[in-house]
Formats: C-alpha cells, structure tokens, sequence
C-alpha cells in the first residue's frame, strides 16, 4: 500500500507538472512576454517560415517573463528548454534537427536548445549566435533587436549549414571584413526595430497624457490584448483598451495581426537530448 502512494503521488506529480507546461501559440512564435511589437513579430515569423522552406529546419522562437511562470519553478533553463521542446516535439521525428529559441527576460536568460541531431560541436556556434547576436541587445533592454538579429543568425549559422551537410561554421578572426560588414548591417537593424519598439513605448507614454474624455484627467492606462491569432491565411485581431484609473471607463481601438504567411508545418515530434547553448545578462 506504501509503495502504491508513493507512485500515485509522483504520477500526480508528473501529471501537474505536464499540464503546467503552456501550449505553444504557433509553430513559429510563442511571445508569451509581450516582447515583439506587431510589426517585428511579423517579420520573424517571416523570416522562420522562410527558413524552414528553404531548409526543412523548423526553429521555434518563445518568450517568457520568467519560466517559473510556466511550469519551471527550480529548474535550470538548460533542463526547462529541454522538456518544453520534448513536449512540444520541436523539429522532425527523424532527424532531430529543430532548434528551440527560449527567452526569460525577467529571468535574464536564454537558450538555444539544440535537436539531438545535433553533435556537441554546434553547442560552439549557438554559443556564438548567443554572444553576437542576442546578448549585445538585451544588455542594452532592446529586446526586439536582439530577437530579430538572433533569429536570423540562428537560421544562417546552424539551420543553413546543418540541413546542407556542411560543417560548422569556424569563428572569424576580430577586425575582419565580414565582422565590420556585420557590424553595420546590425546597427542598421537596432535602428529600425529600435523605431518601432519606440513607437510602441511612445503610444504608451502618450496615454498616459491624454485626458480622459469621460471625466478630463490625465493618466490613461494602456494594454494591448490579442482577440484572435493569425494563421496561415488569415490575419488576427487585437485591441489597445486605454483606461482612466479616476473614473474607471475607458476606450477600444482595434487592429490587425499580420497572417502567418503560409509558414510552418506545425510541430514534427522531434526531440532533445540537452545540447544547445545558455545566456545571461
């Protein structure tokens, strides 16, 4: 009877902590953090359902403000990245090649976990993808920028690669061409998803100065809300609701989430067996 309760209790155990794991939102982006403005959100779903025609290689982006929040109290975010891509089966079944891109921002972390198709040595070049492309952003809160950078140096530097049968990229020596080529093309980058996550800030500030048009006080509260989400051949629904904390009513707005644009394929039952690479800022 004892040993019937203790496999009760850790088959309750699992159970709950199955369950807590959250569901994805879409094969390619799963913004649980609110981190990408509409616009940048629909260029990296572009870009991830590019890469995935081109290569076969399904990588899948998730924010989360902190794992704990979705089943990952306790744990490490090497050991999180890894079941949450086990559970959702990340990449396909046969060759084990997806790629899982986790951010925490409150947590201050990152992975990329790796299909256990994967040998150790591209552990080295998400590692990099990581160091160049993610972390330089997110130290400096543009989180946006780091995602959409990342995101594409990802596809370039382990998907391409991969799925051609090449060999890892080498690491290129500092000062060259090619890094002060990157350099530009970066900064180039900072400053467009820089604008449209200002933007997004800025509409947020500006309510906050507005006066109610109910009662006349400044101070609006402003939240954006997902209604629909996009699939592959339509476009979703959302609304900005600005409220006024002094009288309590507030305004609507609706708008539109760009469509998936013929993307993904969905999720093919692939798995992890733990390679990948971390961050922290």
């Amino acid at each position: 009877m004892f040993l019937r309760l203790i496999l009760v209790f850790i088959f309750l155990s699992l159970s709950a902590h199955a369950q807590s794991l959250p569901a994805p939102l879409a094969s390619t982006v799963s913004d649980f953090a609110d981190l990408l403005p509409p616009e940048v959100e629909a260029r990296v779903v572009d870009a991830l359902t590019k890469g995935r025609q081109e290569t076969g290689v399904h990588v899948a982006l998730v924010t989360m403000e902190r794992i704990a929040d979705y089943g990952g109290a306790g744990q490490r975010i090497e050991d999180y990245a890894k079941t949450l891509f086990n559970t959702w089966g990340v990449g396909d079944a046969g060759r084990n090649d997806g790629i899982l891109i986790l951010v925490a921002r409150s947590d201050r972390e990152m992975r990329i976990a790796l299909g256990a198709g994967y040998s150790v040595i591209w552990d080295n070049v998400a590692q990099r993808v990581i160091d160049r492309y993610f972390l330089p952003e997110f130290r400096a809160d543009r989180y946006a920028a780091g995602i959409e950078a990342g995101v594409q140096g990802t596809i370039d530097l382990i998907a391409r690669p991969y799925a051609a049968n090449s060999p890892p990229p080498e690491p290129e020596p500092e000062g060259t061409t090619t890094d002060i080529i990157q350099m530009i093309m970066t900064g180039l980058l900072v400053v467009g998803v820089g604008f449209v996550a200002f933007r997004k800030h800025v509409g947020r500030v500006v309510a906050r100065l507005r006066r109610c048009p109910h009662c006349g006080h400044r101070g609006l509260d402003q939240s954006r809300h997902i209604l629909d989400q996009p699939t592959q051949t339509t476009t979703g629904r959302g609304e900005i609701h600005r409220s006024c904390p002094s009288c309590g009513k507030g305004t609507i707005i609706p708008y539109k989430i760009a469509s998936k644009s013929a993307s993904s394929g969905g999720f093919g039952g692939g798995s992890s067996s733990g390679g990948g690479a971390t961050g922290r800022w």
